[in-house]
């Protein structure tokens, strides 16, 4: 196969994948861009859910819990999610059948709920459904996982097609006072090479993140254990004993899991930890009995949670703090960017592809008129 045959064939492919699944592209892409600053959008948009005026004092665990508890009895709080700032509200999590999750928001200091309400039809709720699982489910994820093997082939293929492997000046040329789409075709280049290797990387990890989803050790369906009727003990007791354990670490979360009612996890975060998304130390609590099962303290994530630790701030762009978080945003626009103005030049070579074949056409019928009338033609 030479150079120009082969060049074609990847032109073909590069071309045949963003067509075919440049919508799903741009809809994991976009929402990708979206919560990049999830936290930030949420809380500014639902401001009355999750600010509070800090007062000396804090009403017990126990009555927030009872407050949330009671606007959706039949359902068992299953984690609570405690705030960063002593201007956050605390939210407690149900799971409705359907494994939707309904969040109450209470005001530690009144025991006041705020609202409540279904997490995956929240804007940044809805946002990061339609990045993890198109909202459906198993799936869904496998969907996400084969776009982003597809997202990395184009990378490849768009490499490949790069003109500034011919001339490096032409590589990055624009020409803006050309037809419209040559200046498409020129940005679509640039704007291709410049974001691939960010692309990549999205790819490679969102690839990896959705592996680890389905990998047995990951992926455990809890087995439930019966239930005792022993009283459980105060959960501002039960708190106590998780301070205790880890004095040093602040809680950001209690799972309160329904397939061991008698277990109570608390997770803690610690001064200058660097595992990234994820809270590495747990303690680990009987609720019937109020002692610690385990604790465990983790500053530095080693082995496989270093690896998923690095794979999490690679594929979210925390790994350099606020401005990869930008570049980030930028990084999730670019798909949009490349469908749109790969659409554009698709259409200017179908349409030269088209002249090309009504010249050739022309050309042979105008041949074969002139050997009828003269048959010395040839």
């Amino acid at each position: 196969m030479n150079t120009n045959r082969l060049r074609q064939w990847v032109l073909r492919l590069h071309g045949s994948i963003g067509i075919a699944m440049g919508l799903l592209l741009v809809m994991i892409s976009l929402s990708g861009a979206g919560i990049v600053f999830q936290e930030e959008l949420d809380h500014g948009l639902h401001r009355s859910l999750w600010h509070v005026t800090p007062q000396a004092e804090q009403v017990p665990l126990d009555a927030m819990f009872a407050s949330a508890q009671a606007i959706h009895p039949n359902l068992p709080v299953s984690y609570i999610q405690a705030p960063k700032t002593p201007t956050e509200s605390y939210v407690f999590n149900q799971y409705t059948p359907n494994e939707r999750r309904l969040q109450t928001f209470v005001n530690p200091y009144t025991g006041q709920v705020l609202g409540s309400r279904t997490w995956e039809y929240s804007f940044i709720g809805f946002l990061y459904t339609v990045h993890h699982d198109l909202f459906a489910g198993k799936v869904g994820q496998i969907t996400v996982g084969v776009t982003g093997v597809l997202l990395l082939l184009m990378a490849m293929t768009g490499v490949m097609l790069w003109t500034g492997w011919r001339k490096l000046a032409t590589g990055f040329n624009i020409r803006w006072n050309a037809p419209l789409p040559l200046v498409s075709y020129d940005f679509h280049q640039v704007s291709g090479i410049v974001s691939n290797i960010f692309l990549t990387i999205t790819a490679v990890t969102g690839v990896v993140i959705v592996v680890l989803h389905f990998l047995p050790m990951f992926n455990q369906t809890p087995t439930a254990k019966p239930a005792v009727n022993a009283p459980t003990v105060a959960l501002s007791t039960l708190m106590q004993k998780a301070d205790a354990a880890i004095p040093d670490g602040i809680t950001t979360s209690i799972e309160l899991p329904d397939h061991d009612p008698q277990k109570m996890t608390v997770r803690k975060k610690l001064p200058n930890q660097d595992t990234g998304r994820f809270d590495l130390s747990v303690v680990e609590i009987d609720r019937t009995s109020g002692e610690v099962i385990q604790s465990t303290k983790v500053e530095k994530a080693e082995g496989l949670f270093k690896f998923i630790v690095a794979i999490a701030d690679l594929h979210f762009g925390t790994f350099g703090g606020l401005p990869t978080r930008i570049l980030y945003v930028f990084v999730g626009l670019m798909p949009t960017v490349l469908f749109i103005t790969g659409l554009v030049n698709w259409r200017r070579r179908r349409t030269i592809g088209t002249r090309r074949e009504t010249a050739l056409q022309f050309a042979e019928t105008q041949d074969s008129r002139r050997s009828l009338s003269n048959p010395d033609y040839d």
